[in-house]
């Protein structure tokens, strides 16, 4: 009997070990992306501990923007020990639009009222501190992205923040990574980073991540999105959408500038997918038809 119990309870301990192993919290932690470029793709990568199976990796990304601020998403690539990556869309020319806080009293005016409009942007209900905004706009468009806090506003104190503000190109971009369970329910997430978006951004794709910017998939968070371009994103390399319901489509909104760039005098289009040796060009007039694949329909 001894004997019997002995191996009754050597048998359950491991049972026991990976029980207490796989409650530990996941953690996840985006790393900072130190800018995007005007006109092409960048890519973020962030660390998951404590990971289970069946989930999945998001980068969340948005434009700085005064009004529309939902959010979208691509699905983060493993890179080993626990690393992801996901690559942004081409991020468009931009100007980030001033906004100060409207005092009545002219001593109660700031030399960082464009910094204190932003904070108080990110703490009011309405995201609309002088009620100047286009109301419209804010609710059709901002339902979801809202609910985001931004972390990295606590990193500058006001100064910091206003000079930040003074030389910035173009609208940043805020993200954050997160890890969903297998009904898409959001298991764990990182802090809200911002980055710029500039001219002279040089970023490095490896063959992995240019596969992966020729052939996007992005995540929608609010249904206004759909049949809609990525607000202030190029349509370029988005080939299909996830809907808040993870519908997986076809771009259409992206397809038809596809279409009407066909349709210009005198494209240049590659026969094959990507421009390279071998590969066959053909001059297309506006009135021309594009060449039909053989593997289409």
């Amino acid at each position: 009997m001894r004997l019997g119990s002995l191996i009754l309870i050597v048998a359950l301990a491991p049972a026991t070990f990976t029980t207490a192993a796989a409650q530990e919290p996941i953690r996840i932690e985006a790393e900072q992306v130190e800018c995007l470029p005007v006109g092409d793709n960048g890519v973020a990568y962030t660390s998951v501990e404590n990971n289970v199976a069946d989930t999945e990796v998001r980068l969340y990304f948005r434009r700085m923007h005064d009004a529309v601020e939902d959010l979208y998403y691509v699905r983060m690539k493993p890179d080993g020990d626990g690393r992801y990556w996901g690559v942004f869309p081409k991020a468009e020319d931009r100007e980030l639009q001033r906004h100060d806080i409207e005092e009545r009293r002219q001593e109660a005016q700031s030399e960082y009222d464009w910094a204190q409009w932003w904070r108080e942007k990110d703490g009011s209900e309405d995201r609309n501190p002088n009620n100047d905004l286009d109301q419209d706009m804010i609710r059709e468009r901002a339902s979801q992205g809202k609910l985001e806090s931004r972390d990295w506003l606590g990193e500058m104190d006001d100064a910091t923040f206003q000079d930040w503000l003074e030389q910035l190109e173009n609208e940043p971009t805020e993200y954050f990574t997160s890890v969903h369970d297998h009904t898409g329910s959001r298991v764990a997430k990182s802090k809200t980073r911002v980055a710029e978006v500039r001219d002279n951004c040089r970023v490095e794709l490896d063959d992995r991540q240019l596969g992966e910017a020729a052939n996007l998939t992005v995540g929608e968070t609010a249904y206004w999105q759909k049949g809609e371009e990525l607000f202030h994103w190029l349509c370029d390399g988005i080939v299909s959408r996830i809907d808040p319901l993870r519908v997986l489509r076809g771009d259409d909104a992206c397809r038809a500038c596809v279409i009407a760039w066909w349709k210009r005098p005198g494209v240049l289009i590659p026969t094959a997918g990507v421009i390279g040796v071998g590969t066959t060009v053909v001059l297309v007039d506006e009135d021309d038809p594009p060449p039909v694949s053989p593997s289409e329909p």
